[in-house]
Formats: C-alpha cells, sequence, structure tokens
C-alpha cells in the first residue's frame, strides 16, 4: 500500500496514511476526524540513494565551511 500525505479541510492538520490504491475516500483526519481530507502532493527521492551523495567533508556541497546559514 503506498503512502499518502493528506490535508484535513476542518482543522488543518497534515498527515500521512497508508491507503490502497483508489481508497482515498475513505481516509479520516487523525486528529479531528474530519472526512473532507485533500491528498497532497509529496516530494520523493529520485536516484541512486545515499551511494550518489559526494562526500566532502564540510557542512554542503555548496561551500567549505562545516556551518553556514545555506546549510541545513
Amino acid at each position: 500500500m503506498p503512502l499518502y500525505e493528506f490535508k484535513c479541510q476542518a482543522c488543518g492538520r497534515r498527515f500521512e496514511a497508508l491507503v490502497r490504491i483508489g481508497g482515498e475516500n475513505g481516509v479520516c483526519c487523525l486528529a479531528c476526524g474530519g472526512r473532507e481530507v485533500n491528498k497532497l502532493v509529496s516530494a520523493f527521492g529520485i536516484g541512486g540513494g545515499a551511494s550518489r551523495l559526494k562526500s566532502t567533508g564540510s557542512g554542503c556541497a555548496t561551500c567549505s565551511s562545516s556551518s553556514c546559514s545555506t546549510c541545513k
């Protein structure tokens, strides 16, 4: 079963739920029980995973500092 992200129209809470394909209509909010939820488009990773990450020993690939305002 795929994992989808939803947002409740009543309380605004975002949550994830495992849902059978085609079973999105049966999802209700985990916080308030509301049945009016929107399925959101979620970001996901594409590519070779961690083996493709470049190890430079710094905080990020854009600078040589171990910590800066652009590193997260």
